[in-house]
Parts: C-alpha cells; structure tokens; sequence
C-alpha cells in the first residue's frame, strides 16, 4: 500500500466553495473570498450570455413553427407557366417529405427510425427550451454562489475591521495589564489627600507641592516617578489628552511646570499653588493653565 505523505489540512470550513481556516487571521480568508467572487462573477457572466443565446434561439424556433410552411415567393410564381401549375407544385412540394418518410419506413425500418429521432431531435421546438432551461438553472446556481461569497465577504470585512479596531485600541493602552490597576492605586492615594495644602518642595504626607503629590501617588502604586515635573513628564508614553485614561499625568504650560493625576472625565487631582489646598477639578478649571502634554508613567 503506498504511504501518504500530504500535509493534514488545517481545521475549518467551506462557505460557497471556498476554505475558510479556523485560524484565519482574516486577511487571507477575504482574500480568496475575493478572488472567487471575482470568478464567480465571469462564470455568472458566461451563464447569463448562454442562457440568453438559448433563450433567443427557442424565441426563433417557435416562431418558426407558428408560422408554419413559408408563402410561396415570386421566384416560385415566374417558374410556374400558370397558377394552377405553381399551386400544384406548391403541393408536391409539400408532399415531399412525407414520402420520403414513407420510402424510407419501406426500405429501412429500423434507419428511419433512427433518422426520425434524429429529424426529431433537430426540429423538436422543446429541444432549445429544455437547454435554455438547464443554462438558466446553472446560472441560477451560480448567482446563487455569488450571493453567498459577497455575504461572506461583508461578513468578514466587518470582521477584520472589527480585530484592526481592537488592534488600534491595544496600541492606545499600556503594555502592562496590570496599569489600571496600579492607575486606581494611586488615584485612591491622590484623593485621600484632598484638603492638604500646598507648600512648596513638600512632597507629603502633611502638605504637597504639585509634583510631590504624584510622585507620593505612583509610589503608593509601586511605580517610581522623579522629583521634578520636567524629568515626570519625560517618564512614560506621550498620548493625546483625548485618549488620556485616569492615572495618566497632565502637565500644563510649556516648561511643563504644574502637573495633576487625571482621573477621568476631563477632572484631575493636584495642589494648585501655595496658598491653595489639594482638590479634584477640570483640566480646564484655569484658562491660563493650558494643557501642554499628557504623560502614562512606565
């Protein structure tokens, strides 16, 4: 017995004659979806030719046969001496045939036969409605074919553009799972010191400058962040203030000089400036205060 050596296939389906591997990253699953719609497409196409030549020639064949034997032109008049002689031989004419038929019953029973099925097959008027028939079934299978493949298509259109989605999402956020997490950590640490105030170069537990109340907030999460907010805010990944999340440090002015922990919703936590207290506000509570970067610590 010869041993096999082929490559087991890969686990999946078939849509509409095409393989669709369970493991399909999409990319190539739309690609071969695509290249059959493409064929299918031509084969809808050559269907839908054959089907309207045959479609005509039935058309032509029935008229033929409505219309029955064909008036006599006038080339059969002017070889006629009289009337009476062009109808007679209009006669014959018709005639003919059936003689011939009976000639070759008489000869040959078994040849006319033959010949009769095949005068049959060639005359029958059903001959060209049963292939028109059977082309209009094959090119509505086809087409039948084409819709399946352009769901399938759709579908995994939707579905790619659903995985790029989350691909672009899984950019946006951290690569440490565990961030939000920490993130919560220290906006839990950040809000309990509400009400301190502020004092400049303190960094807790009784008061708090601006810096000093984060870098004391990303400890309590066990992430170490540097004194000054210059060196902060080069501590982590730049991302747009629409895409900041809570935990993230917003920084203001170009110097980068005041930074506050974001906590959702366009609100952070931060000490203002002396003479001030700790407290949860906008990001845009002072309109000099513009918001210079966002920073999501390491």
């Amino acid at each position: 017995m010869a041993s096999s050596h082929r490559k087991p296939r890969s686990a999946g389906k078939r849509i509409a004659g095409i393989w669709i591997p369970a493991a399909d990253d999409g990319n190539s699953g739309l690609g071969e979806v695509e290249r059959k719609i493409d064929d299918l497409y031509r084969r809808a196409e050559s269907a839908t030719e054959k089907y309207n030549a045959a479609k005509e020639r039935a058309t032509r064949q029935r008229k033929r046969y409505r219309i029955g034997p064909s008036a006599p032109d006038a080339s059969t008049f002017q070889l006629a001496d009289t009337p009476h002689d062009h109808f007679d031989q209009a006669q014959l004419m018709s005639r003919l045939p059936v003689r011939r038929r009976d000639a070759g019953n008489a000869y040959a029973p078994e040849q006319s036969a033959a010949g009769q099925k095949q005068w049959d097959a060639a005359e029958n008027p059903r001959t060209p409605d049963a292939t028109q028939s059977d082309l209009g079934t094959a090119k509505a299978t086809v087409q039948k074919k084409l819709a399946t493949a352009r769901e399938l298509l759709s579908r995994l259109t939707a579905q790619n553009a659903q995985k790029q989605q989350q691909a672009d999402t899984a950019k946006s956020t951290p690569s440490d799972s565990s961030y939000a997490t920490k993130a919560a950590k220290a906006i839990a640490f950040a809000r309990a010191q509400v009400g301190k105030p502020y004092v400049w170069g303190a960094a807790g537990p009784g008061s708090y400058d601006c810096s000093g109340l984060t870098q004391a907030a990303w400890r309590a999460a066990g992430v170490t962040l540097p004194r000054a907010t210059s060196d902060q805010a080069n501590a982590g990944t730049t991302v747009p203030l629409a895409d900041a999340q809570p935990g993230d440090l917003v920084f203001f002015h170009a110097d980068s000089s005041h930074v506050g922990v974001y906590v959702g919703d366009g609100m952070m936590i931060h000490a203002p400036k002396p003479g001030t207290y700790v407290r949860e506000e906008s990001v845009h509570s002072d309109d000099s205060a513009i918001v210079h970067s966002v920073v999501r610590p390491a």
